[in-house]
């Protein structure tokens, strides 16, 4: 009997220095992510502060100019990016929030905000329609595929809440009515 006792006491021992064990690495694994958190924000005030610098035509070096030049390619390419996601999606972003709406809103679903002001794209720039490789002066040309015809999709039954004002059809936690602009 006194076996069993001593063997449950270590094993409740060894429970307890396991579990302690546990609290304190996630206590030690908050804490790292906690200062590495810190340490990315201010990279991110550092590298935000160049950015206004060239932002306002300074200069930093030779090593920040070749680095701003590459941010410059970076934020265009996402720009043609957002732009090629919201042809494909059929949705334009607001300019205030940055949030998807159908083309054609008249209003932000999420704050509000007047549409009349965010970009409209009604076909796909053929800078867009070609994934162009690099032409190496002795290989042949590549040949590029053309983009498939986007399948037409039967339209759903309107879900969400209908506009007490204008009767439209809004969706599922949409905040405000696409076509009036009221709050749903």
């Amino acid at each position: 009997m006194s076996d069993i006792k001593t063997g449950i006491e270590k094993a409740v021992k060894a429970v307890a220095h396991g579990s302690g064990t546990f609290v304190k690495t996630t206590k030690l694994t908050l804490n790292l992510s906690s200062e590495e958190n810190k340490l990315n924000t201010i990279y991110n005030q550092i590298g935000k502060s160049v950015h206004e610098i060239y932002k306002h035509g300074g200069s930093l070096g030779a090593m920040f100019d070749e680095r701003y030049k590459e941010i410059l390619e970076a934020e265009a390419k996402i720009a043609d990016i957002r732009n090629r996601l919201e042809i494909a999606k059929g949705v334009v972003i607001c300019p205030k929030c940055n949030t998807n709406a159908k083309r054609g809103s008249v209003f932000c679903p999420k704050c509000g905000e007047n549409m009349g002001d965010a970009e409209e794209v009604s076909e796909i720039p053929a800078a867009y329609t070609t994934h162009a490789a690099p032409v190496h002066a002795h290989a042949p040309a590549p040949h590029i595929a053309p983009e498939p015809e986007p399948v037409p999709q039967p339209n759903p039954a309107p879900q969400g809440k209908t506009c007490g004002v204008c009767g439209s059809v809004a969706g599922i936690g949409e905040r405000f009515c696409l076509s009036c602009g009221r709050t749903l």
